[in-house]
């Protein structure tokens, strides 16, 4: 897995293939663990400690991952938009200072929608370097923050500071009514759509 972490590979691959390859390795890793516990359960003189712990790991694992996949899974179902289209997503004080509420559009993608004091902007909730949950991250130094490896995208057009060239897909939002909506539609990446909230 070390060997194919460097964004070359990520590039050279493709996203979808470079995650796959991931995925395998913690299944081997998975394949493994199992293996060297199964040998240790076959020894004559064995504890019951073993088997409690082995049965009670991976008892632990799966409910935590039942539990993350359905709270998932109603964020995917997407919010319904409103007539022309647009998702509310709430007060602008919902969303919480310097950093985000995580919508889904009607087609599952989800929208990264940021506060930054008065500044409220919407981008894909996907960073452009692995992939990493932006929604997850802070805005630190005026820009919105991966939590995976740092890379950063000015919130106000989803472009990444100079020197670097990295674009994300932003989205247009509005105030309506005293609610922040968003359009669903992409914009182009490095577009911008941030609006400014009057205090």
């Amino acid at each position: 897995m070390a060997s194919t972490s460097h964004d070359f590979w990520l590039m050279f691959l493709t996203p979808r293939v470079w995650k796959t390859i991931h995925i395998a390795v913690y299944v081997a890793y998975g394949l493994v663990a199992m293996h060297v516990a199964l040998g240790s359960l076959q020894d004559d003189e064995q504890s019951p400690f073993v088997p409690i712990m082995l049965i009670g790991s991976v008892s632990v694992v799966t409910v935590l991952h039942l539990i993350a996949g359905r709270r998932e899974g109603k964020t995917d179902q997407g919010s319904e938009p409103t007539k022309d289209g647009w998702i509310v997503v709430g007060p602008p004080d919902s969303i919480p200072d310097k950093a985000a509420r995580i919508v889904a559009a009607p087609h599952g993608e989800r929208i990264a929608v940021f506060r930054d004091g008065g500044q409220i902007g919407a981008l894909t909730n996907l960073c452009a370097h692995q992939q990493g949950p932006l929604g997850e991250g802070r805005i630190i130094d005026g820009c919105v923050t991966c939590p995976w490896h740092g890379y950063q995208y000015r919130l106000a057009d989803g472009c990444a500071p100079p020197p670097f060239t990295e674009k994300l897909v932003t989205y247009r939002v509005r105030l309506n009514a005293g609610m922040v909506e968003v359009d669903p539609r992409p914009l182009a990446p490095g577009t911008p759509g941030a609006i400014m909230c009057p205090r």
